[in-house]
């Protein structure tokens, strides 16, 4: 009866031990799962603030386009068909702002301080269109031959390549021999140069306002 109580007594911490334990591992397993429903919970009730890739629907992109005019520029939404006029004139920070909206940052920033028409800054952006500035002011543009700006038109179709006798459906025009070329100018402040005084002569170059020409 001795021995038999001391092998009892010898087991009881062993059987404690067994049974708090795996009472012990069972809590916290149940912890471990509740904690986890508990955190998926709230992530899919968390709003979502950002996506590392986010897709515009194109229905909400714009698609600007320039126009030469003889009065500035124009910035055309082709969805729209809204149209900003940068007129000769305005301040070069608003210019500056409405033609990279189209074209980007300018890539190139010049001057020249013996122009006939007194020292002038040129913006030129990434398709050879430049603006030519005076005193902080939009005051002329130019496009070049062999760059994107040769395909700028105004908005009857007038630029690079077309014909005098286009140029003449369009304008009232005067054509002149040059030491620059066969220059023409429209009645309506557009300027040139024409591969020929013919009707079937093209222009070569194109600019509008005041310029940095020297004859």
């Amino acid at each position: 009866m001795f021995k038999q109580n001391i092998s009892l007594k010898a087991l009881l911490p062993l059987i404690l031990f067994i049974f708090l334990g795996g009472t012990a591992c069972d809590k916290t397993s149940s912890d471990i799962s509740s904690k986890e429903e508990r955190t998926t919970e709230v992530l899919e009730s968390m709003p979502v603030e950002e996506k590392s890739s986010v897709e515009v629907p194109k229905e909400s992109l714009t698609d600007l386009v320039l126009a030469l005019s003889v009065d500035g520029l124009l910035v055309i939404d082709e969805q729209s068909g809204k149209t900003q006029t940068i007129l000769f004139n305005t301040d070069i920070a608003t210019s500056q702002v409405a033609i990279s909206s189209a074209l980007g940052e300018p890539t190139e920033l010049t001057q020249n301080n013996e122009c006939p028409a007194g020292a002038m800054n040129f913006i030129t952006w990434s398709n050879g269109l430049t603006m030519n500035v005076q005193q902080e002011r939009f005051v002329g543009w130019t496009v070049r031959r062999d760059t994107e700006s040769a395909n700028l038109t105004t908005v009857d179709g007038v630029g690079l390549g077309k014909t005098l006798a286009e140029l003449k459906a369009n304008y009232s025009v005067e054509v002149i021999e040059s030491t620059l070329g066969t220059e023409f100018y429209t009645s309506n402040n557009l300027f040139g140069l024409l591969s020929a005084n013919e009707p079937n002569g093209t222009i070569t170059d194109l600019w509008s306002g005041i310029a940095c020409n020297f004859r």
